[in-house]
């Protein structure tokens, strides 16, 4: 593995991001009340917030599509239990997937830290609808008898958030340059075009930009990160590390 003067390479990745939702959308908090089936997630300020364990499946499951795309090792299956079938029960720096290694599996969690997304200024007036809606067969097209429900939508609004990782003995280019995993997290961030439920309605579509985006305390450059997603590169890097 990598390592400097005999001691194991050290990476830290912090990112502040800006989600700017352009519709309405919703992210349920699985309670209702009198008048609605499913409210929105709010905090103790009865603030409508995205929580981090949403943000983070939503952009992890970006990275494993970015990752299969550019032929990457696969990341694990979350929902295999035959370990015969697959040699993921490791310590993550042996596993072959840069997105494993950096969010963890099902085994052993990844050192990397979302925060909950939280409003930047103070919602408008009417900023919180309601809408009632029927539940359809999908293939049949026609309406579930007993079904009509009405859920709570947020409009519009900016949000901020921030992301951290630390981590060990990532494959590099070259010492002075951040990982390739940590090239595949941003790029899976910037995939991010919906978040929340009823994606399929419309709801959710947001707009993500960088506030700050730092690796061991220097600032990175988006235009230099593409040409480091090579998985080819990746491969041959890895392998001279182990």
């Amino acid at each position: 593995m990598q390592q400097t003067g005999g001691k194991a390479m050290e990476h830290n990745i912090r990112l502040a991001l800006s989600i700017c939702f352009t519709s309405k959308w919703h992210s349920g908090s699985g309670e209702g009340n009198l008048l609605l089936d499913r409210l929105v997630r709010k905090d103790a300020r009865n603030r409508p917030y995205i929580p981090g364990s949403t943000l983070k499946g939503v952009i992890r499951e970006n990275c494993e599509k970015l990752s299969r795309t550019l032929k990457y090792p696969d990341p694990s299956d979350p929902h295999q239990t035959d370990l015969t079938i697959q040699d993921n029960f490791h310590p993550l720096h042996k596993l072959c997937s840069p997105v494993d290694r950096i969010f963890g599996n099902k085994y052993e969690g990844g050192c990397l830290f979302f925060r909950d997304a939280r409003l930047r200024e103070e919602p408008y007036y009417g900023f919180l609808k309601s809408q009632t809606r029927i539940c359809k067969y999908r293939k049949l097209g026609t309406a579930k008898a007993q079904h009509l429900f009405s859920s709570e939508y947020a409009g519009p609004i900016k949000f901020e958030t921030a992301i951290d990782g630390y981590h060990d003995d990532l494959a590099c280019f070259e010492e002075a340059y951040p990982p390739y995993a940590y090239y595949i997290l941003i790029a899976g961030i910037m995939m991010t075009d919906r978040i929340g439920g009823d994606k399929s309605t419309g709801s959710g579509n947001v707009e993500i930009s960088f506030d700050a985006l730092e690796y061991n305390g220097e600032s990175l450059s988006l235009e230099d990160m593409f040409q480091y997603l090579d998985s080819e590169l990746y491969t041959m890097t890895r392998e001279e590390c182990l």
